[in-house]
């Protein structure tokens, strides 16, 4: 994998891999199901790997302890910080190959 190839669309970094693949972070949006069949919706930074299957969520929401309850706040850079780490870790260790590309006949 070059390093001067085009980032796919909505890659916000990325990491070389030992073996050449790649590790991209990007923001993403999900609603998982809630028992009231609602659902919530859950902003997160995703970690995965070119190379192999490796890949982890970071959620942007923090749970922030207070006296009488429980309180959630929205921290993307936090979310980030952890992916990043994490990407950084997987890919210093990496040695998957990404599979090449297809060539048309």
């Amino acid at each position: 994998m070059s390093t001067t190839t085009d980032w796919p669309k909505g890659v916000i970094a990325r990491y070389l891999t030992v073996g050449g693949g790649a590790v991209d972070l990007t923001h993403g949006n999900r609603t998982y199901p809630t028992p009231d069949g609602i659902g919530e919706n859950r902003n997160h930074t995703t970690a995965a790997c070119s190379a192999c299957p490796a890949a982890e969520e970071f959620s942007h929401w923090r749970v922030v302890k207070r006296m009488t309850f429980d309180d959630k706040v929205r921290d993307p850079e936090a979310a980030d910080r952890d992916a990043r780490e994490w990407a950084q870790a997987h890919a210093e260790k990496c040695l998957a190959v990404p599979r090449p590309e297809m060539q048309d006949a």
